[in-house]
């Protein structure tokens, strides 16, 4: 029967995308606690992941035509899941069906929500060693300490601490 296999396909995505999730809070201690070693790893396992991820998506938008053409309705696979609902006629389908779209549309929002606090986490950890970088060897744009002008050194605006000649 159709509604099997969608509802297979839908609980399939929900599987991955928990995965998903349990991967990104991996890489948000990683990133945390400064094991950096471990992001390739993590980054590896998250890309075969998310292959698995389209693969079942396609899955999913066949189950969706196939279901469209047994309801007599022309084969959409990109229809919204209100409009499958609505063409489901037995309540106890039509009830599992709308929990798992639910279900999975809470999963996608978690999962966004997460991958933006891991994208801020990133950024934060670039800027604080850019920062780091830019003390111990000088900017450019400005001395970390202010000296009045007749206190100047006679070193060049560029002057690095680590600079020096052999």
């Amino acid at each position: 029967m159709a509604i099997k296999e969608l509802f297979r396909t839908m609980e399939l995505l929900q599987e991955q995308h928990e995965a998903l999730i349990e991967l990104g809070e991996q890489k948000r201690e990683a990133v945390v606690r400064n094991e950096v070693s471990r992001l390739p790893e993590l980054t590896t396992k998250e890309s075969r992941l998310l292959r698995l991820v389209q693969e079942a998506e396609q899955a999913r938008q066949k189950a969706v035509a196939q279901y469209c053409v047994s309801k007599g309705v022309a084969a959409n696979p990109g229809m919204s899941m209100s409009s499958l609902v609505r063409l489901e006629t037995n309540v106890g389908d039509k009830v599992r069906l709308e929990e798992l779209g639910n279900r999975l549309v809470e999963t996608v929002s978690r999962l966004s929500a997460l991958n933006e606090q891991n994208l801020e986490l990133l950024r934060q950890a670039v800027d604080f060693n850019e920062f780091t970088i830019g003390l111990l060897t000088g900017s450019e744009d400005q001395d970390v300490v202010y000296k009045p002008p007749a206190n100047y050194n006679g070193y060049g605006a560029g002057a690095r601490m680590f600079d020096s000649r052999a």
